[in-house]
């Protein structure tokens, strides 16, 4: 896909948190970044992390860029330490903590590693950035509503996100089982910093972000809701000279998901409610 290609904010958080939310990841990246460079078994020694459960993450934490390898000279064996994309996390745990201190279900049972853990991974699923997307101006849609808007594989898929986005409290139903209407919650409109801080991050440390085919799972979805909410975030506007009407009330937009210094608005889905609708 060319470099023009439009990505929006929802796209590089969904991109994010799939590589970082996973059980057990922050509580690794906390563990590096207080200590330095640690052997697995002296992580292992050093948090309270399931020995099963130790090499898959610090495996896809280094597929994610946040962690490397470091070579034990004379020896096979090696030393995890942070790269500068782990080092940076701070701003996107302190976002998904505050968010998880106040909506997190089940957030008092939780150490608040693995509370950061479970908030982001609300964003790693298909679908959620999507839904609430579709859901923040306030109007409650049925699911055969929110199903013509999104590219879903039926009803029944997006019924089950439905569910478990109204189990974690980031939205709610209405009605009869027959004729739901699903509508955004508080919890829901309050995700904006820790979207934009997975947003911004990945902005600058995962490739694929400006590259949205290359995950189609975090594209198609978000792409649907974003266009039908008329918000988009463009890597860089096209350089065509015929422009729709469409693609100019994209980039006069942007500055609503802007990264650049200066306010920035209290919930970042909040604010894409100021974007006309179709």
């Amino acid at each position: 896909m060319p470099a023009t290609a439009n990505v929006t904010v929802l796209d590089r958080a969904q991109l994010a948190a799939e590589g970082i939310s996973t059980r057990w990841s922050t509580r690794v990246l906390r563990t590096l970044g207080s200590s330095g460079p640690l052997r697995p078994a002296e992580i292992a020694d050093s948090a309270p992390i399931p020995a099963g459960s130790l090499y898959k993450v610090t495996g896809l934490l280094e597929r994610a860029g946040t962690i490397t390898r470091l070579p034990l000279p004379g020896s096979r064996r090696y030393e995890l330490a942070l790269t500068d994309a782990g080092r940076a996390l701070g701003p996107v745990h302190s976002a998904a903590l505050a968010w998880a201190d106040r909506h997190l279900v089940g957030r008092t049972e939780l150490e608040a590693p693995e509370a950061i853990d479970d908030a982001m991974n609300l964003f790693a699923s298909p679908h959620t950035g999507a839904v609430l997307f579709e859901l923040v101006a306030g109007e409650p849609l049925t699911v055969s509503q929110l199903a013509e808007r999104l590219p879903v594989g039926g009803t029944g898929v997006l019924h089950h996100r439905l569910s478990v986005l109204a189990e974690h409290g980031l939205i709610s139903r209405s009605g009869t089982p027959r004729t739901y209407r699903w509508a955004i919650s508080e919890a829901g409109m309050h995700t904006g910093s820790m979207v934009r801080e997975l947003s911004g991050w990945a902005a600058r440390y995962l490739p694929s972000a400006a590259h949205p085919n290359s995950a189609p799972r975090a594209t198609s979805a978000v792409m649907a809701a974003s266009s039908a909410t008329g918000v988009v975030v463009v890597a860089a506007p096209s350089p065509a000279t015929s422009r729709t009407a469409a693609e100019l009330r994209r980039d006069t937009l942007r500055i609503h998901f802007s990264h650049a210094p200066g306010p920035q608005p209290p919930a970042l889905l909040r604010s894409a409610a100021a974007g006309p609708r179709r």
